[in-house]
């Protein structure tokens, strides 16, 4: 019988070569095994590990580790297809999550994502494309997140060859290996993305990536939060803003454009209507927090008094 450390890195080969999965997902499943690893013990033989181990080591998760919730559960998702997966290669007769009665309850939390006035101050603080290379790859990164609604990992791992510019189409293989395409709206995105291409080249032409840095290689998601960061106190704003929140952005301002809720669930590529339909209440704020300040009645009333 395998023991955990083991199993672990034979679920990993799997992931990477039998079910393509991304560096990103692989280094997150990399980790969460980690923390179960140190939990159980590496040598621990993974038939040892049944229904109270679990329960415990979720507890663990949140008392010791400190994790929030949407940590913890994503955690626990994680070591089920894992189980899952040894009761399929027979290294188990049954996983220990059958039947197990824990629910890992997530707070409800709207989304948080950038106003209008936050992202013109952003822009403005970034420069144009007449500015260096840097500030030009951070606003062509900041436009894209924003009316594609890519989540950072996915926008650094686009290839030339998953962008048609005459199209104005990127191939985008998300979540769950789950491939969908985005669409490049407006005249000043195009006109920055040709204009990047055009420098990008002079630094490299083999590279794959479509975002490089000044220096040619490859721009990665830490880079870009740092940029972003940075960028977010050189424009005086009070909020730390992260890549997400572009995302979040992206699919708040075109519910509240009325754009369908199935197309931004295509676009932002959510697996299930359920998890894009938060939105829609993002929007009703917006809305009940417009009428509270039109204040419609007490005008009326304020007229009718003089």
């Amino acid at each position: 019988m395998w023991c955990i450390r083991e199993a672990k890195d034979r679920f990993l080969d799997h992931c990477r070569v039998g079910r393509s999965l991304s560096a990103n997902t692989l280094k997150a499943y990399a980790a969460d095994f980690a923390d179960f690893a140190t939990f159980v013990g590496g040598e621990e033989a993974v038939g040892g590990v049944g229904r109270d181990r679990l329960r415990d080591y979720a507890r663990w998760l949140m008392d010791t580790r400190g994790l929030k919730e949407a940590s913890v559960k994503r955690r626990m998702a994680a070591l089920k297809v894992f189980f899952r997966w040894l009761e399929r290669e027979e290294a188990l007769e049954i996983t220990p999550f059958h039947r197990l009665d824990l629910v890992v309850r997530l707070p409800r939390r709207l989304p948080r994502g950038v106003s209008a006035e936050e992202l013109k101050r952003l822009l403005e603080a970034i420069g144009g494309e007449k500015d260096s290379f840097e500030a030009l790859l951070l606003r062509l990164t900041v436009l894209l997140l924003f009316t594609t609604g890519l989540r950072i990992g996915e926008l650094t791992a686009v290839r030339m060859i998953d962008l048609d510019q005459v199209e104005g189409v990127i191939q985008v293989r998300g979540k769950g290996n789950r491939e969908r395409r985005v669409y490049l709206v407006g005249k000043e995105l195009k006109r920055l993305l040709d204009r990047f291409i055009v420098l990008r080249r002079r630094l490299s032409s083999e590279a794959e990536e479509l975002l490089l840095t000044s220096t040619g290689q490859p721009a990665t998601p830490q880079y870009l939060r740092r940029r972003l960061l940075r960028a977010g106190k050189a424009a005086g704003l009070l909020r730390r803003i992260t890549p997400h929140m572009l995302r979040h952005a992206a699919a708040t301002h075109l519910v509240e454009a009325g754009v369908d809720i199935r197309f931004v669930q295509k676009l932002l590529g959510h697996a299930s209507i359920a998890t894009t339909q938060i939105y829609t209440q993002v929007s009703d704020n917006s809305l009940k927090e417009a009428l509270i300040k039109a204040d419609t009645l007490g005008r009326l009333a304020g007229r009718r008094g003089r």
